[in-house]
């Protein structure tokens, strides 16, 4: 059997073990590790009261799962999605690091860029200084170089995808639908210039409609393929900190943004500060609780080598070269770091 018959093999059975919904690399590595008395492992009940690893087995020999899986290449083609099992070299690292990670993503766009993944979510109907909070953060994160992560959703997620392209880098939507399918609606244009310019995955294949219980599900994957998770505003029942839940149960970094204490919009928010998370009040606070290295130590020295004397922001980006949305992040890290002063009006000045 030449290579790529064993390749199309192996994505063949990953493809038909993906469509047995629930089923994860977790239960992957059970069904491998139990090999041919796996039926006396106790699974995860179904509906039906058969476990997921009969089901499994039961898709791998069933010419109906085959056909399943043929019209699921098919869609894929017709769309221009890649389909990743979990042992393709472009499955996301941080992700296969989880137990529940999906056993094949789909991904509309590009490759993962590299970048050290920082989720920004939170409420569907945020206050106007928090919708703008969140795209300003989900900017400066793009261009310091993260890759900005969230669900595509109304309010926080939107206007975090919105923000890091507004920057020129990289953005990330999961949905909890086809990577094909625009929800919301009225998120259609988005979808298209995320998909553009980053990548839009999902671990449903290409037509799948957003079914509610897939909302939550696809939480896991936002998180998990992060080192950590921003919430921006979030009232007390918000998808938002389910997210976050998961983000601690995955090992990552919760952080919130504070928020009016008296204001409904932010008491979910505000909880989690009270529990731990990490106060962010600026890009600075994201990459120093996460240990990303600083943008560019040559960038710095380029920096304080243009401020021979006071200068505007504005001014220091015309004469580097720079875009403000690239400079301002290296700026704040050199304010924390004593290198430079801040005036009012945005003005800069080297610390002697």
């Amino acid at each position: 059997m030449s290579f790529d018959e064993l390749h199309r093999l192996a994505v063949d059975s990953m493809l038909r073990l993906s469509l047995v919904e629930g089923f994860t690399v977790g239960h992957l590595r059970r069904f491998r590790s139990a090999a041919s008395h796996f039926m006396r492992l106790p699974g995860i009940a179904s509906p039906r009261g058969s476990s997921l690893l009969a089901r499994a087995e039961a898709a791998l020999s069933s010419p109906e799962a085959g056909r399943k899986a043929d019209e699921v290449r098919e869609a894929c083609a017709r769309s221009g999605v890649d389909i990743l099992p979990c042992h393709s070299p472009e499955y996301p690292a941080a992700l296969l690091s989880i137990p529940d990670a999906p056993v094949v993503l789909y991904r509309a766009g590009s490759p993962w860029s590299g970048g050290t993944g920082v989720a920004v979510v939170g409420s569907r109907a945020p206050t106007g200084p928090g919708r703008e909070f969140a795209s300003l953060l989900a900017g400066d994160l793009a261009a310091a170089g993260c890759v900005v992560v969230s669900g595509m959703a109304r309010g926080i997620d939107g206007a975090a995808h919105r923000g890091a392209l507004r920057a020129g880098g990289a953005t990330v939507a999961v949905l909890g639908c086809g990577p094909d399918v625009a929800y919301p609606p009225e998120h259609a244009r988005l979808r298209d210039e995320i998909a553009a310019r980053g990548a839009v995955y999902s671990e449903y294949p290409p037509g799948a409609p957003p079914l509610p219980h897939r909302f939550p599900a696809r939480n896991r994957i936002v998180s998990g393929l992060c080192l950590g998770v921003v919430v921006a505003e979030a009232p007390e029942r918000s998808g938002a900190l389910i997210t976050a839940r998961l983000a601690l149960e995955q090992g990552r970094e919760v952080m919130a943004v504070p928020g009016n204490p008296w204001f409904a919009h932010t008491a979910g928010s505000n909880r989690l500060l009270r529990e731990g998370a990490v106060p962010v009040c600026s890009s600075a606070d994201v990459i120093g609780a996460l240990g990303i290295p600083a943008p560019g130590g040559d960038l710095r020295s380029r920096i304080l080598g243009a401020l021979d004397r006071e200068r505007h922001a504005g001014e220091i980006a015309q004469a580097l070269s720079l875009g403000i949305s690239q400079l301002l992040p290296v700026l704040t890290e050199m304010e924390l770091a004593n290198l430079v002063v801040k005036r009012a009006g945005d003005y800069y000045k080297r610390k002697s």
